[in-house]
């Protein structure tokens, strides 16, 4: 078969599957749609790019979200992250708690909503001289989430992190230097509502 068979072979399957889709859409209860009051746990894939830097990493998280009513919410969450920069290894791991605003009124399976909060950053400094250090910082931003059902959802948000400096020593700069971890995060996550 050429591409084109298998295009319309798909498009055929896809609009003789879309009025069943719509009718199991339609069987479940108006309250399944959208955010609700309850705990819900999900894995996490996340990139950060530090201002100035001209690539970004990736790593892998988790986080939990409580939702106290169907627009608020709290968000826990912990990645882990590694940066080499010309001077030194970092491995980070920020604990991020976060306030969630849903925007959209209940009904809506594709919620977006506002978020701030803060976040403490285990850092360790491979160097010369190997140094660990707590840091803070608070971070805004914005994302959204797809319900697919009661228990299910998905979504991505982006977020600014105003961290504090990273000090290193090395033989190059033995009185110290700050390099920036100021930055942005973009995630994606899949999670589960209890």
């Amino acid at each position: 078969m050429t591409f084109y068979k298998h295009l319309t072979a798909v498009i055929i399957l896809a609009a003789g599957l879309l009025p069943a889709a719509a009718a199991c859409a339609q069987a479940e209860p108006e309250e399944s749609r959208g955010p609700r009051a309850g705990l819900s746990l999900g894995g996490r894939a996340a990139y950060y790019r530090s201002r100035g830097a001209g690539s970004g990493e990736f790593s892998e998280g988790a986080q939990a979200r409580y939702h106290l009513t169907r627009r608020w919410a709290l968000e826990l969450s912990a990645d882990l992250r590694q940066e080499s920069f010309p001077e030194a290894k970092v491995d980070v791991i920020p604990i991020q708690l976060s306030v969630l605003a849903y925007l959209m009124p209940h009904g809506y399976r594709l919620a977006p909503y506002i978020l701030a909060g803060g976040g403490w950053y285990y850092t360790h400094v491979y160097a010369p001289a190997d140094r660990t250090d707590f840091r803070f910082g608070p971070h805004a931003g914005g994302g959204v989430e797809y319900f697919l059902n009661t228990a299910w959802s998905f979504g991505g948000s982006y977020r600014y992190l105003w961290t504090e400096d990273i000090n290193s020593q090395d033989l190059a700069h033995p009185l110290g230097r700050n390099l920036t971890d100021k930055g942005y995060m973009l995630t994606a996550a899949v999670n589960y509502s209890f």
